[in-house]
């Protein structure tokens, strides 16, 4: 650990257990998850469970953890793609609850305990920029997110506060791995979104987790409000 940093990261999944370990490299890190504990993260790895569309449950779990700089969010809804016009309106405002709200939830809470320095990474997607068929809740929210970082990163630009977006192109992990089975909307879109990666393969977990390595050290303090795609290419 080095610089006295310390790191929050919200959501343990592949590519999050990914960043979570680059992250150790440099700094202690804290792992927020909601319903499904991590595990594997090592003995040393602190966790706190949270509701991130809950601003006032946000504010706890981050009042327990105590002073941190860093804080990196990879969380997102699992769900099915379907056409608008038949999916469930509750769903949709699940997702741009989960996917939007909940990221905004965590940045507010963060940059209340933040002093004069701070890094915030949140693991997107480039479907905010591009669409996806199937996916326009989720898109709206990516999009949305885009928004929101720039804005912040106005509002923070005076001070060592930076705030980026990460937005991976498919990438290696389970649950890429459970939207290809099957025969479906969702199983034919992402197909073709592999299908389409100039690079010719899947990202790795690891991969992603470099790029959001440089948004959070020291010396990245001259890049804020960027959206970096780590696509192989795909939307280039």
């Amino acid at each position: 650990m080095t610089d006295g940093r310390r790191a929050v990261v919200v959501g343990a999944g592949g590519i999050g257990t990914a960043v979570v370990n680059r992250l150790l490299v440099d700094a202690p890190v804290t792992v927020a998850y909601h319903r499904n504990r991590p595990t594997g993260l090592g003995p040393d790895v602190p966790v706190v469970q949270l509701d991130a569309t809950d601003p006032a449950e946000v504010d706890r779990a981050f009042g327990a953890v105590g002073e941190f700089d860093t804080l990196v969010i990879t969380t997102g809804h699992r769900h099915d793609l379907e056409f608008f016009t038949r999916q469930d309106p509750a769903a949709a405002e699940e997702i741009i609850a989960v996917e939007l709200l909940g990221p905004m939830n965590l940045v507010r809470s963060a940059l209340k305990i933040f002093g004069d320095y701070g890094r915030i990474v949140i693991v997107g997607s480039d479907s905010g920029k591009a669409g996806t068929l199937g996916d326009a809740a989720s898109s709206a929210a990516r999009a949305g997110l885009m928004g929101f970082v720039r804005s912040i990163a106005r509002e923070t630009a005076r001070r060592d506060i930076t705030i980026n977006i990460v937005s991976p192109g498919p990438t290696d992990t389970p649950l890429l791995t459970d939207m290809l089975d099957g025969d479906g909307l969702t199983a034919k879109v992402m197909a073709g979104t592999v299908k389409a990666v100039p690079k010719g393969r899947t990202a790795t977990p690891e991969e992603i987790a470099e790029a959001v390595a440089y948004f959070t050290h020291p010396r990245a303090g001259f890049t804020t409000g960027q959206v970096l795609s780590v696509s192989g290419g795909l939307t280039m």
